[in-house]
């Protein structure tokens, strides 16, 4: 949704507290941190890939994505990544996807990220296949040239349960038929 033009409309509401939490793909994630750190375009729908491909661009929907993008990305990315290994090696930190996500929306500090917002407002951002994607290919690479960083999905599910669980509970009744008024889930 991220890439598909709700973007400013989902900042809105976690820089406006109006939700309570997110449940996002890699996708989602990603795609809000390099619209901040590089531009992308708008294109059409029925822009060949290939022409585009051979030209250095990817194309999301009508959106298009320069290749030098994803470098930019890259050179961002890898020494948070270091220090987010350093710190697990001497604080014992749990990586979860929540935690890499909103340390990701602390670091970029630019106000037209979603992530940003979330992280300053303590909005957590779910995202159980966060290895997915360029930002899981970042990961593997980097465990290459530096080793060791735990992305910990299990416990990061556990957090995403419990928190669901605790917010519905808090915010319905078993006989009651409507949803909570912050999160839907998706079946």
């Amino acid at each position: 949704m991220v890439s598909s033009g709700v973007r400013e409309t989902i900042k809105f509401l976690v820089q406006h507290k109006l939700i309570d939490a997110i449940v996002t793909t890699a996708g989602g994630v990603e795609e809000d941190l390099i619209k901040c750190l590089a531009p992308s375009y708008i294109g059409d729908f029925n822009l060949d890939g290939k022409t585009l491909r051979d030209k250095g661009m990817n194309r999301i929907g009508n959106l298009l994505i320069p290749n030098d993008n994803y470098c930019v990305f890259e050179n961002w990315l890898m020494p948070i990544l270091d220090t987010m290994l350093k710190e697990q090696k001497e604080t014992g930190t749990v990586w979860t996807p929540s935690r890499i996500i909103a340390r990701l929306g602390t670091d970029i500090d630019h106000e037209d990220s979603i992530c940003y917002w979330a992280a300053k407002n303590h909005i957590p951002i779910f995202s159980p296949a966060l290895t997915d994607g360029s930002l899981g290919d970042m990961m593997y690479f980097h465990s290459f040239r530096n080793p060791g960083l735990i992305c910990d999905i299990l416990q990061g599910n556990i957090v995403k349960y419990k928190f669901l669980v605790l917010y519905l509970d808090c915010r319905t009744r078993t006989d009651e038929s409507h949803y909570a008024n912050s999160i839907v889930p998706l079946c």
